[in-house]
């Protein structure tokens, strides 16, 4: 049994290793990439900007999608509530942009328990144009941003063009979720670009067809789903169209919160993960190279060869953060903080762990159960609670 074991983590070591070198490979593929698409094409786009309550820097974050260097687009600014405060920033930022084609759409009408794709139904039926842009309240962005996103949409082909995010933070909670998204998530995803392609999108940014989103059956498809941003991707590619990963990083401000809420928040998206892609959530534990390697270690009694393996995986895994996070990203929080990369790389394990069993999430205040469909129902606590 313990010569099994032995085994299994011996492979699971090398794996790590094999997929540290690949995203390495695969994040200087992205990163270093430049297309030869011609800059002047410039169709008018409407902007979708689900809000709810006063997130930090929402003045700023919102301004700067105000703030374009683009010819014709509009934002609708979609509230649920009519007595959310974020009501009164919208209505300043109208008064003073008065030359711009701003809206302020409030409506509770529910369509299902995703009360964020509610917000975006509500504010559909007033877009104007073809090119339909979703982007989450706290996303910050810069002059150029939609001019460069828009450029893919030359090609017929392509139905939605998507954003990575970095995160930016100065707290522990937010310096530990700014490390684990610059140097795991982003390696992850631009490992499985590489690998299969993009058939996901990310509430960052997700510009589609209008034709296509019609298609899709509008946001009533994606009402009751958790992971309504890469299911908009997903089903898209199903219909035979590209979904595009565009190198542009916009900007993600993180909240000041507690570890429970930060905690609590990880278990929600590592289980959408593994309902969405059960098969890819298992080849997760090969990212887990520190873990591995250490595990190896000590079932190995502190061998010659599992000293070489952990001091070849933790050199890679700081190769790879450094890459992504302080040379490619240029990130404030890893270049200085770039060390924490391995205790952060052992808490994501365990929410790893945790989100491999249960199906109960929790959602700001409410409480829901995730079906194996990816379907959200209320839970009796969130009931009790109304």
């Amino acid at each position: 049994m313990l010569n099994l074991l032995w085994l299994i983590f011996f492979i699971l070591v090398l794996g790590s290793i094999f997929y540290y070198l690949y995203s390495i490979y695969s994040a200087q593929k992205f990163f270093l990439f430049n297309d030869n698409i011609k800059w002047d094409f410039y169709p008018p786009i409407s902007i979708l900007k689900p809000l709810y309550g006063l997130e930090v820097n929402i003045v700023e974050n919102l301004t700067s999608f105000i703030k374009q260097n683009y010819p014709s687009y509009q934002i609708i600014f979609c509230v649920r509530e009519k007595d959310d405060p974020v009501i009164n920033i919208v209505n300043n930022l109208i008064d003073n942009f008065p030359n711009y084609d701003l809206k302020l759409v409030v409506n509770n009408r529910l369509i299902g328990y995703n009360y964020k794709v509610s917000n975006l139904a509500n504010g559909l039926e007033f877009c104007d144009y073809d090119l339909i842009l979703i982007a989450d309240s706290d996303i910050q962005v810069k002059p150029d941003y939609l001019a460069t996103i828009i450029k893919p949409f030359q090609d017929e082909k392509v139905g939605i063009v998507t954003c990575l995010y970095q995160s930016l933070g100065n707290s522990l909670v937010s310096i530990i979720e700014s490390i684990g998204i610059c140097c795991d998530f982003i390696p992850s995803v631009l490992t499985a670009r590489q690998l299969e392609g993009v058939k996901f999108a990310f509430g960052s940014t997700i510009l589609i067809r209008k034709k296509v989103l019609e298609k899709l059956g509008n946001f009533e498809t994606i009402a009751n789903s958790l992971a309504d941003d890469f299911l908009l991707g997903n089903l898209t590619t199903t219909l035979g169209y590209q979904v595009i990963l565009s190198n542009y990083i916009v900007t993600h401000n993180i909240e000041e919160e507690t570890f429970n809420n930060y905690f609590l928040r990880q278990i929600r998206w590592f289980r959408c993960i593994k309902i969405q892609r059960f098969k890819g959530y298992l080849g997760m534990i090969f990212t887990q190279g520190i873990i591995n390697s250490l595990i190896f270690m000590v079932m190995s009694k502190f061998s010659l060869l599992s000293l070489l393996l952990l001091l070849t995986t933790f050199s890679l895994r700081l190769i790879l953060g450094y890459l992504v996070g302080v040379k490619y990203l240029k990130n404030e929080t890893c270049t200085q903080y770039l060390g924490l990369v391995f205790f952060v790389d052992i808490i994501r394990f365990f929410i790893w762990l945790i989100g491999l069993f249960g199906n109960k999430i929790q959602w700001k205040d409410n409480h829901f159960i995730l079906d194996k469909n990816g379907q959200i129902s209320e839970s009796l606590k969130s009931k009790s609670n109304k």
